[in-house]
């Protein structure tokens, strides 16, 4: 392996892929809505960081309208943003890599999805990415913005961020 690499956040990676790796971790993916309280907090926030605009020191994202691929370099080390962190301490929710959801992607669906934590659709072609990516623009990173691809999809810009159930949130089920 590459120095630094393991500090690098995983890329390349299918939603079945980061399925597997969060499973064995002793996690899950996150659901759509969980992804977005965590990035939002309670007062809605436009990003994870609050309503100032991106800055290099928040996110790493684009500045260029096309950027390309040059390899890791175009990654940054996971927990370094200090100041892009999220109202509950979670670092890169905006920026470095999209990150797989466990929901289906539905255009509508929250147009008459229930207002508390809904579960998303329940079967789809799609699932949800979240977060923007290094390549990504800053309305890629607000926290509300969402985008799709398909299951099998791997791209150097498709990452993981792995969720668990609180232990209260286990036994109230």
């Amino acid at each position: 392996m590459l120095d630094g690499v393991a500090d690098l956040p995983a890329i390349n990676v299918s939603w079945d892929d980061a399925t597997a790796y969060c499973k064995w971790v002793g996690g899950r993916l996150p659901t759509e809505a969980e992804w977005e309280k965590a990035a939002r907090g309670t007062d809605g926030r436009t990003y994870p960081w609050g309503n100032e605009p991106v800055s290099g020191n928040r996110a790493n994202y684009s500045f260029d309208i096309v950027p390309i691929w040059e390899g890791i370099a175009m990654l940054e080390k996971v927990n370094q943003y200090e100041f892009g962190r999220s109202p509950y301490g979670a670092y890169e929710m905006a920026g470095n890599v999209w990150e797989w959801m466990q929901d289906w992607y539905g255009e509508n669906y929250y147009k008459n999805s229930p207002s508390k934590n809904p579960p998303g659709p329940t079967n789809g072609k799609e699932r949800v990415v979240r977060g923007g990516a290094w390549h990504s623009d800053q309305e890629h990173l607000r926290s509300a913005n969402r985008h799709k691809h398909e299951p099998s999809d791997r791209r150097v810009y498709l990452g993981i961020r792995c969720a668990k159930d609180a232990p209260e949130a286990k036994e109230a089920k």
